[in-house]
């Protein structure tokens, strides 16, 4: 090896050729002879897999792959574009002036902990779910840069997400949604939003998305376009639906429209928080309109794969909780064990008149 030491700066130098070319570098930050040579073996070993192509990957920063790879692909693919730029300022923020090949699982889990233990700009405690998210963005990035051979292996693989549990069994009470309806007669459209959602089960955007041309009188059927799946589907009306819908005025594209642009509807969130403090309401999010719809459905007799078409489900376990979690539908399988047509009481009950025993 040729390791020198420089009289006037006193700091060691490397010093070699290959190939016929000469590679000289100071060595900064070295301060023995021993830790010279260990920073010269290495160099050494980088000019070798640069000469026979065994270059590492990439010393692509994650910033700009973020910038540059990520969100075209983001926007181009995925329904959730705007969330991911929110998502990808946290990211940035965390991992900003490291190379896509310098993070590692351990840093990735160092994330995880540092996001969790921050509060929301409400000062509230962020959930799994966010967390998880913001989790498989970073994943999907990894993923991103290995397809453009940038990186071998995903960092994120290793992390384990955190464990849900947060499904909600909140289903409004007939008492509750008369109270949430009078405390609406002001605010027509927020209302009518509503009964939509508790007698079809759609989701917020699938009714904010809804176009005349998407409904079919005739057939009394809602064609929703653009589902949490991606996939078409048909949602029956019934007659309070089919009542309401045909009395709306037509003078937009959308069914319901926004007061203020004319356009697709944006956010009824304001409206909806304030009927339901007036009207006495506690703990209810809009989402729980459509598990309302759901589990009325599922106490009024109909099956899993009944309402996994209505709701537009991917899988079968997300609509298994809506046909297990109602009252009624409890007391009704246990009230069948108190019948004299059981089998098993039948059976028993016979056997035991037969032989002249009594209890």
């Amino acid at each position: 090896m040729t390791i020198s030491r420089r009289k006037d700066t006193g700091q060691w130098v490397t010093d070699f050729y290959h190939n016929g070319e000469r590679i000289r570098k100071t060595l900064k930050f070295v301060r023995t002879k021993k830790e010279a040579e260990a920073a010269e073996a290495v160099i050494m070993n980088q000019v070798f897999q640069q000469v026979y192509g065994f270059e590492p990957k990439s010393n692509k920063l994650f910033e700009d792959f973020v910038v540059e790879n990520f969100l075209p692909y983001s926007e181009a693919n995925k329904k959730t574009f705007y969330t991911d730029i929110l998502i990808c300022r946290v990211l940035v923020s965390h991992f900003k002036g490291r190379q896509l090949a310098q993070i590692t699982p351990a840093m990735v889990e160092a994330f995880k902990q540092d996001f969790m233990s921050k509060p929301t700009k409400h000062g509230t405690k962020r959930s799994n779910s966010t967390v998880n998210y913001h989790l498989s963005v970073l994943s999907k990035i990894f993923s991103l840069a290995i397809d453009a051979g940038l990186l071998e292996s995903n960092p994120s693989f290793r992390v384990k997400k955190l464990q849900l549990n947060n499904q909600r069994i909140r289903v409004l009470s007939s008492a509750e949604e008369a109270k949430l309806l009078e405390s609406l007669k002001s605010n027509l459209l927020v209302r009518d939003v509503v009964i939509i959602a508790l007698n079809t089960g759609l989701r917020r955007g699938e009714i904010f998305n809804l176009k005349w041309l998407d409904l079919d009188f005739p057939r009394s059927m809602i064609l929703i376009q653009e589902s949490k799946s991606g996939k078409k589907r048909l949602v029956p009306m019934n007659e309070t639906v089919r009542t309401l819908l045909s009395g709306r005025p037509r003078f937009r594209d959308y069914v319901f429209p926004s007061p203020v642009t004319g356009g697709r509807l944006d956010n009824i969130k304001r409206s909806f928080t304030r009927a339901m403090k007036e009207a006495g309401i506690i703990d209810l999010h809009f989402h729980d309109l459509r598990h309302t719809a759901a589990t009325r459905m599922a106490d009024s007799g109909a099956d899993a794969f009944t309402l996994m078409k209505i709701l537009g489900h991917s899988d079968i376990r997300m609509t298994a909780r809506y046909t297990h979690a109602t009252d009624s539908a409890i007391r009704r399988a246990v009230e069948r064990l108190d019948t004299k047509e059981h089998f098993g009481h039948v059976l028993v009950t016979e056997k035991k008149t037969a032989n002249g025993d009594s209890p």
